[in-house]
Parts: C-alpha cells; sequence; structure tokens
C-alpha cells in the first residue's frame, strides 16, 4: 500500500470515529442544553385557585320557642256552705266548673247565711255563701274575712195563687208579721175562696240571711209574730205556700214559680212595682240586696279559681240563667 493511500485510510477512520461519537452523545445527553444556550422557560405549572367557597346560604338564627307548656291541671277539693239562695249559683256554677276540670270535686251544702258565715270563720269550709251583709260584730270577731258580691237579688212577698190580693204596701207586710193583720179580709182586694181567710205565716229560721235582710229592711228590726212557721230553705217557704191556701211567705225571686204568687209592692203608695230581674237592675224594687261568697283570708289556689269563674262572664251567666241579676246589669 502506498503512504498516500494509507494517510487516506487514517484519515477516514479517524472521523468515522468523531461522527460516532458525537452521535452516542447526542443520545444520552437530549435534555442537556447547549453550554452558552439560553434555556428555554419552562411554563411554570398553572395553579387554579381553589375555588373561593361560597357559604351555603344561612337562614337567619330563629330564637329558640319553647313549646307551649300547658298550664298545671287544676285539681284538689273545695268545700262551700251557707246560703241557701246563693246555693243553686254555687252548685250550677260547681257543676260546670267540675266538668271542665275532672281532677275538681266541689262540695255545695246549704244551711243558712249564719251557718255558712260561723263555717267559715272557723275555717271549717273554703268559703261561706251569704245574702246578708256581714255585721261589724262579726267582722270584729273574724278580721280576716274577705267579701266578694257575686250577684243581686231581690226578696218577693209570695202568696198562694188562690188568693185574690192585687198589690201590698210594705206597711201591711210589716203589720201582718208583727201580729198586727191576721185576716185577709182587712187588706183591700185580698181574700182566698171556700176558706176562714186567716193568714197563715211562712218565714225563714234564725240562721237565714234572707230573714236577716227582711227583718232589718221590712219589718224595721221588729219581732217576727210567734206564729210565724219558720223554714230552713227558699225551695222550704216555697212549697209551704203553694200547698197553704191562706198562707204569706217571703224569699229570693230566683225561687219564684208558677206554683205561688209574687205580689207587686205599692211602693210609698205611689208606684206599684213587681218583684224582677228588671226592677233590681233599674233600682225601683225597694227590697234587693247583694249576694256574696266570703273567705278568710285573701283566696288562693282552687278558692281563688272558682270564685274568678263566677265573676267571669260565663260565671255571671250563670247568675242569670238561676233567675238572679248579674253584677254588670
Amino acid at each position: 500500500m502506498s503512504k498516500r493511500t494509507t494517510t487516506l485510510f487514517i484519515t477516514v477512520s479517524l472521523a468515522m470515529v468523531l461522527i460516532i461519537t458525537l452521535l452516542a452523545a447526542g443520545c444520552t445527553n437530549t435534555s442537556s442544553t447547549p453550554a452558552g444556550a439560553t434555556p428555554m422557560p419552562t411554563a411554570a405549572p398553572v395553579t387554579t385557585p381553589a375555588a373561593a367557597s361560597t357559604p351555603a346560604a344561612v337562614a337567619p338564627a330563629t330564637p329558640a320557642v319553647a313549646a307551649p307548656t300547658s298550664a298545671p291541671a287544676v285539681t284538689g277539693t273545695l268545700t262551700m256552705s251557707g246560703s241557701t239562695t246563693v246555693l243553686p249559683i254555687a252548685q250550677a256554677a260547681a257543676d260546670k266548673y267540675m266538668a271542665a276540670h275532672p281532677g275538681v270535686s266541689i262540695q255545695v251544702s246549704g244551711g243558712g247565711s249564719g251557718v255558712g258565715i260561723q263555717a267559715i270563720g272557723a275555717k271549717t269550709v273554703d268559703i261561706g255563701m251569704s245574702s246578708a251583709e256581714v255585721t261589724k260584730a262579726q267582722m270584729a270577731q273574724y278580721p280576716g274575712f274577705v267579701i266578694t258580691p257575686i250577684a243581686r237579688d231581690a226578696i218577693a212577698v209570695v202568696v198562694n195563687p188562690a188568693n185574690t190580693i192585687p198589690y201590698i204596701t210594705l206597711d201591711q207586710v210589716k203589720s201582718i208579721y208583727t201580729g198586727k193583720i191576721t185576716k185577709w179580709t182587712q187588706i183591700t182586694g185580698a181574700g182566698v175562696p171556700n176558706t176562714n181567710n186567716q193568714i197563715v205565716l211562712v218565714g225563714r229560721d234564725s240562721a237565714s240571711g234572707t230573714r236577716t235582710y227582711f227583718d232589718s229592711t221590712v219589718l224595721s228590726s221588729a219581732t217576727p209574730s210567734a206564729n210565724m212557721l219558720e223554714k230552713n230553705s227558699n225551695g222550704a217557704v216555697a212549697q209551704t205556700v203553694a200547698q197553704t191556701p191562706g198562707s204569706i211567705g217571703y224569699l229570693s225571686i230566683g225561687f219564684i214559680t208558677p206554683n205561688i204568687k209574687a205580689v207587686p209592692i205599692w211602693f210609698n203608695y205611689q208606684k206599684i212595682i213587681a218583684p224582677s230581674v228588671a226592677t233590681v237592675i233599674d233600682k225601683t224594687y225597694p227590697v234587693s240586696r247583694s249576694l256574696y261568697l266570703i273567705t278568710n283570708g285573701q283566696p288562693t289556689g282552687l278558692t281563688k279559681d272558682f270564685i274568678d269563674y263566677i265573676l267571669s262572664p260565663e260565671g255571671q251567666q250563670i247568675v242569670q240563667d238561676q233567675g238572679y241579676v248579674k253584677l254588670n246589669s
């Protein structure tokens, strides 16, 4: 081989080695940035801000409302005694009150206003009933009495329906009950057919508030005749008069029935006035009064609730239904 040929062969061989070396370097270092070159900016990873949390809509705070608490059920036992005039009101009110309050028992008894005042004074009952005002002496004896008017009433003079009497004066009533007039023929227009016209006096016993009021107002505190038949209730007076042709009696307007005759009063010899709710309301009937419930001390609990019930519109309707006069009339 000539020297020129040998040199050419070596040159070609070196060139091939260089090419192979460069190729190998390119394959193993592709991510390298050639020296002196400015690296391409790499986009920073784009971070998407988390969406701002939108608070869920919140309803305005509503103040906590406690579930309605039912009023405690009224329970217990209540005892009442006294006036037979107040008795129908008290009993009717007690019946309705107990129907609305099954846990309550109300025991009502009569006996007369004197019995009621004595019982409440001794605190053997919760409420005393009276159709007469409490006297100064009674208040001095029982200074703790609290007296509540619940209705108004009138005292009617009644005779047997057979009597022809058209009206009567208060003076004549007084004369009859004090024994000065003893026969119906002594009064103009009066008389009982087929009888001797002898007057039979019927009144109340000494415990009665109705008698107390009648004696003080109509009899001017005079003592009634010893011949008077004393009855322990309005009902007993009504029954006796209904069954006795020549009789005369007095009772609450709440006890007037078709079996007896309520006699109008010729008042002051000027005006004839019949006993009625209307004449009590207009204050023209001369023998009217208030009816009372009495407690020993301020009423509380069941006692107060029952008295409040009688004074309520519903209770006052009971007063009217029983034939008496409501307080607001």
